[in-house]
């Protein structure tokens, strides 16, 4: 649906353009525009790639593993269900870490695998998740990031003055972010079931 969308949109700016005696600056803007993408998608894959590399040096030097550790309590409050010493525990705390350091990127695999290695633990075969599949896509969703690296890199990119000016801001929003997740998840998951039916 949303590719009709910037379908459409693009079509009807590009009518408009030429309709309206601007067709020279619509063609310019657009050979512009791809230029500049690839100059920004060279920039961040740059920045990806350091990143990526520093938490594959993270991952095999046992930080990862020390994160896993400090946020394994937490995780024994948020989500009870989830079986100790599990396969689905230790992808969930990769995921976590992953995002904590800010990368979207390298916490996506573990993510996946946590969810297939959940789905296999309770045994869900019609596609409904349980409450512990949900929590964690709350988790990863609206994840606490010590270190944005993603947002960070644009920021470089696009030769901002001080990429890391965003920190403060982004450690008062996801946390606010995660706790409004995580309450409005428990809520749900204990209200009666026919209350949420008629909501």
């Amino acid at each position: 649906m949303m590719n009709y969308i910037f379908a459409a949109m693009l079509l009807i700016a590009s009518a408009w353009g030429i309709f309206s005696g601007n067709g020279g600056e619509v063609s310019s803007a657009i050979l512009q525009s791809g230029i500049s993408t690839a100059e920004l998608m060279m920039k961040v894959a740059g920045g990806m790639v350091l990143w990526s590399g520093i938490m594959a040096i993270a991952e095999k030097s046992g930080l990862t593993d020390m994160i896993a550790k400090i946020i394994r309590p937490l995780l024994r409050l948020i989500m009870p269900e989830l079986e100790k010493g599990s396969d689905a525990e230790k992808y969930v705390c990769m995921n976590i870490s992953a995002n904590i350091l800010g990368l979207g990127n390298a916490a996506t695999p573990p993510g996946l695998k946590a969810m297939r290695a959940m789905a296999k633990q309770n045994r869900i075969s019609d596609g409904k998740p349980s409450n512990e599949m949900v929590t964690f896509a709350v988790l990863n969703t609206a994840s606490v990031q010590l270190i944005p690296a993603t947002v960070m890199t644009l920021r470089s990119a696009a030769d901002s003055s001080d990429p890391g000016g965003i920190l403060p801001c982004v450690w008062i929003s996801s946390v606010c972010a995660l706790t409004a997740g995580l309450l409005m998840c428990r809520a749900l998951q204990t209200a009666p079931k026919g209350e949420c039916d008629n909501g």
